[in-house]
């Protein structure tokens, strides 16, 4: 249950009312089940309904119906027009989406508190009345073919895929939820219409609202919106599957360049007491730095560059997998080093202190994944629809605290037998030739420089700026360090991502190992990061841990090694995983686009320039950027939390000494940001793709000048972000265009950069990139309706509430914009300067960037 959300979600109910921590069950009188849970801390909140039906309940004949017809419940309802739905929602913030897997199909929104009883009756509406109108289902069709088309030849999709057809043979968990082109091209609307009648009814449905409401009055909604005809849910056994009694292999060969490997143990379904004992061992084995794999695999042998152990308990069965990305040559390596880690806990077991890492690494993940709304009603949906008993949710920890050594020795000696396992492998063309075989320093005071409703900004006898925002709704604490300069104070481009990298690989009292040990125990995550403005380090831990994690932190940024071959491993990973990411056609033209947008800069994120440049770094480039990046001077401090202010300005001023270096002015530095003043192209054919890809950009305005930078972003809205965008309706919906399409607007503090995208059939190319110029020459000629620049507007308020959720995304948020704009209350100005965007705001902004004469055009095609 562990690794539920990274597999898939679900939800399901029953019984009168039941209250655990707050979460309160009912079954409505037309048998739907509704889970309600109060959570007050932010003004959002999540509707989501589960139907207990996925791909477990086709056939050969309809294999894929579920995805499609999930598809298609956006496409118009007995009361709402196609798209209506989506546009009603999306202007006010909301996020829309679903999901289909072999046991569900679900639909969610999440959005602002106060537009909760619009979102539900249209939630309702969408679910029970759907029309699927012939030629929206069309449309769909094309876009549902074009998905599958794009997942044909993707390692990550064929590695599971044949994982899973070697583990089922009879069960229906065989059939991919996506489905098959042959069955899609040609099912009819009356099939699609047969298969909804048969499961979509209230009893087989579940509702769980999350966030801010009044349980009373939310359940009284629930039973309006969704009153209908009482049917009582269908009852279904399912074929049972034999279990592997000899090994299985699949090995495939695509067009990429790093192997992949899944190997699967049949497992058990979420309700067997087992699946306890398999978290435990599965977070043993290969989650985290202190992880059998990760130190004997990874780290100590470098067989693998990712290695990882997930256990997932289904509603009628489960698999225990272990997922691995390598390089090809050292595949049989590999295999037999991993069966020779899971003999030696067959063996011997695991220690004492292996089991208390593994529960509290456990116990900690999921306290942080309970933070967030959206997460807590998928855990609760998913643990409904495959247990149904909503104590699996309510009982987990204390049901993980129970595991004994001897239950995690038994299961790994019950399920991971070398004859149990099927093992996938993707590898690429080229490697057919594979084998596989205690003293008080006096401290000044902070300075209170000035305050706001919720943060106050103090700075430090050392110079560094705190911004300190107190948060009592719960125990856990972030914070967010950002020290100015990023990327232009680098000797070497990827100096930066290589210190970032390298942080963590031991420092002069721990040991790489030690240290991860220590922070996994203890639930403490520390990530560095580089941008191109700022070096980052984001912190999560808790009120109670917060003085130990302020001295590990202390130790992790002043006194780390860097060991050279901890460095030359990181090099190898990063040149690897490069490698890796350009199996996708699409990576190939997002790797392009960043390559020109910026060529050549401290902007520039281009992994074709990191290619070349990491060899190069040195272990003296990597200790001279982290001796001089955490300059005081330059450093702003957000922490968001439970804590006391002088205790943490003491740790933050003794952490960070006073140093010689200068303090850096971005305004000095304007000049090496050079402007585009032709275009910019890159075509690139893929023989293997089935989907041309198109990225069309444009140098725009930064932060600096917050004016455009809130225009811009409305124009993002309007013109590519969600299914109400003018990209999605006009390209998508109308045309057919493609599947994937969209805007991106990244601001630095310098400039920004802007870009239209598409993936289309390479049949209709030149049609979806005259249709990228025709959408954005409409912006620079005719002006924004008002009612549609209100609804992005709505749009962006919303997304802004949602963005702002946990702690760490409030720290996160506050301090960057304390970085780029000297400006810690910008988040509290963002709305309104949002709002002031006018029609004519928009045009001139589209006139003054959207230029033929400077774009970038990216393209990968067939």
């Amino acid at each position: 249950m562990k690794k539920f959300l990274i597999v898939t979600l679900m939800l399901l109910a029953c019984g009168v009312a039941f209250a655990g921590e707050s979460v309160q069950k009912y079954v409505l009188d037309n048998g739907q089940a509704v889970i309600i849970k109060e959570v007050r801390s932010n003004p959002i909140v999540t509707v989501d309904t589960w139907i207990k039906t996925g791909s477990i309940n086709e056939d050969d004949s309809n294999n894929g119906v579920s995805h499609f017809l999930e598809h298609l419940f956006f496409r118009g309802s007995k009361n709402h027009a196609p798209g209506e739905f989506d546009k009603l929602l999306e202007t006010k913030g909301a996020i829309t989406n679903a999901a289909t897997s072999k046991d569900f199909t679900h639909y969610y929104v999440t959005i602002p508190s106060k537009y909760f009883d619009e979102a539900l009756d249209l939630h309702a509406d969408m679910l029970l009345n759907p029309l699927l109108p012939r030629k929206e289902l069309e449309k769909e069709r094309k876009v549902v073919l074009e998905e599958i088309s794009k997942d044909e030849n993707s390692p990550q999709k064929a590695v599971y895929d044949n994982l899973v057809s070697m583990i089922y043979t009879e069960h229906p968990y065989k059939r991919k939820v996506i489905g098959k082109s042959s069955i899609i091209e040609t099912i009819h609307r009356d099939d699609i219409m047969n298969y909804y009648n048969r499961w979509y009814y209230p009893a087989n449905m579940i509702t769980v609202i999350v966030g801010d409401v009044d349980t009373e009055q939310t359940l009284e909604k629930v039973r309006k919106a969704f009153s209908g005809s009482v049917k009582k849910a269908e009852k279904v056994v399912y074929p049972k599957e034999k279990p592997l009694t000899q090994q299985m292999r699949k090995t495939e060969y695509l067009d990429a360049q790093s192997g992949y490997m899944l190997i699967g143990f049949r497992g058990v379904d979420i309700n067997n007491n087992d699946t306890y004992a398999l978290d435990v061992l599965a977070t043993v084995l290969g989650d985290g730095r202190s992880s059998v794999f990760y130190k004997n695999i990874k780290d100590k042998l470098q067989l693998a560059f990712s290695i990882s152990a997930s256990n997932s308990g289904f509603r009628d069965d489960g698999i225990f997998y272990i997922s691995a990305k390598f390089v090809p040559e050292k595949l049989e390596k590999l295999e037999n080093q991993i069966f020779n880690e899971i003999c030696e806990i067959q063996k011997n077991g695991i220690t004492d202190m292996q089991l208390s890492i593994a529960k509290n690494i456990i116990e900690r993940d999921t306290y942080y994944q309970r933070e967030s709304i959206s997460n807590i009603s998928q855990e609760i949906g998913y643990t409904m629809v495959t247990s149904g008993d909503i104590k699996v949710y309510d009982n987990y920890i204390e049901n993980i605290k129970k595991v004994t050594l001897q239950d995690v020795k038994r299961v790994a000696e019950k399920y991971l037998g070398k004859e149990k396992s099927a093992v996938s492998v993707v590898l690429p063309e080229s490697a057919k030739e594979v084998k596989v075989s205690n003293v008080e320093e006096c401290v000044g005071e902070p300075v209170l420089i000035s305050s706001s409703d919720i943060s106050q900004k103090y700075t430090l006898a050392n110079g560094a700026t705190l911004v300190l925002t107190p948060n009592t709704s719960n125990k856990i604490v972030a914070i967010s360090i950002y020290a100015k300069g990023g990327n232009f104070v680098e000797p070497k481009f990827g100096t930066a991502s290589m210190t970032a990298s390298a942080m963590l690989k031991g420092t002069k009292k721990y040991s790489a190992q030690e240290l991860a040990e220590i922070l996994e125990d203890n639930g403490i995550k520390v990530v560095p990061s580089s941008r191109s403005d700022a070096f980052e380090v984001s912190v999560l831990t808790t009120a109670n841990q917060y003085e130990q994690t302020l001295d590990l932190l202390s130790e992790i940024l002043n006194n780390a090694t860097f060991p050279d071959y901890e460095l030359e491993k990181i090099k190898n990973e990063k040149l690897q995983l490069i490698k890796q990411s350009r199996d996708m056609p699409l990576n190939l033209a997002v790797e392009q686009y960043k390559h020109l947008i910026f060529e050549n800069s401290p902007y520039s994120n281009s992994t074709v320039l990191l290619e070349k440049t990491l060899p190069l770094i040195s272990k003296s480039d990597v200790v001279k950027y982290y001796d001089m990046i955490f300059t005081p001077d330059n450093l702003v401090i957000s922490v968001n939390g439970d804590v006391d202010k002088d205790v943490t300005a003491k740790y933050f001023t003794k952490m960070f000494t006073k140093k010689d270096n200068a303090k850096f002015n971005i305004a000095e530095h304007k000049s090496e940001i050079k402007p585009i003043t032709e275009p910019k192209k890159s075509t690139k054919e893929v023989a293997s793709t089935n989907t041309d890809w198109i990225f069309l950009a444009w140098q725009t305005a930064g932060l600096e000048d917050k004016k455009e930078y809130a225009t811009l972003k409305v124009i993002d809205s309007l013109l590519g972000t969600g299914m109400s965008s003018r990209l999605f309706k006009n390209l998508r919906d109308q045309e057919g265009l493609a599947y994937q399409l969209g805007s991106g607007y990244s601001a630095n503090m310098l400039r920004g950069a802007f870009v239209v995208y598409i993936g289309t059939n390479p049949d209709t190319y030149e049609k979806a990139l005259n249709g990228l110029w025709n959408e954005i020459n409409l912006l620079k000629t005719e002006f924004v309706g008002t009612k549609e620049l209100q609804e992005a507007k709505d749009k962006l308020a919303g997304h802004y509430v949602l963005s702002m959720e946990t702690n760490l995304d409030k720290a996160s948020a506050i301090g960057w914009f304390e970085t780029a704009l000297d400006d810690y209350g910008f988040s509290e100005e963002y709305l309104k300067l949002i709002n002031s965007v006018t029609e004519s705001d928009i045009m001139r902004v589209a006139n003054k960037y959207f230029k033929g004469s400077n774009y970038v055009l990216s393209v990968v095609k067939k």
